[in-house]
C-alpha cells in the first residue's frame, strides 16, 4: 500500500516534465501584473490630468506645472516597464510557438517509428 502513494507522487511529476502547468501560472502572473500596471497608470493619469486642469483654471505658477513633468516623467517610465512586460509576452508567443513545433515533430517521429 505505501508504494501506491509514492506511485503516484512519480506520476504526478511525470505528468508535467516539460512544466507547462508552470508556465501557464507564470503566464498567468505575468497578465495579472501587466494589467495592474495598466490600471496603475491609468488611476494616475486620470489625477494627474484632474491637477493640471485645475492648475491650468485656477492660474497656478510654474514650480507646480514643474512637479507635474517630473510625475508625468514618473509615469512614462512606468509606461516603458508596461512595455517591457508586453515584450516578454511577445517572447512568450515565440517560444510557445518553437515548442509546438518540435511537439509536432516529436509526435511525427514518434508515429512513425511507432509503424515499424
Amino acid at each position: 500500500m505505501p508504494n501506491e502513494g509514492s506511485d503516484k507522487v512519480e506520476q504526478g511529476l511525470d505528468a508535467d516534465p516539460l512544466g507547462i502547468d508552470k508556465l501557464s501560472v507564470d503566464y498567468d502572473y505575468l497578465l495579472y501584473k501587466i494589467r495592474d500596471h495598466v490600471e496603475s497608470i491609468q488611476l494616475q493619469t486620470t489625477q494627474l490630468c484632474r491637477t493640471q486642469n485645475e492648475l491650468v483654471t485656477n492660474e497656478i505658477v510654474e514650480n507646480i506645472i514643474d512637479r507635474n513633468i517630473s510625475e508625468f516623467k514618473l509615469l512614462l517610465e512606468k509606461c516603458e516597464e508596461l512595455e517591457n512586460h508586453f515584450d516578454m509576452l511577445d517572447q512568450i508567443a515565440i517560444i510557445t510557438e518553437s515548442f509546438n513545433d518540435r511537439i509536432s515533430a516529436i509526435i511525427a517521429d514518434y508515429k512513425q517509428i511507432k509503424r515499424r
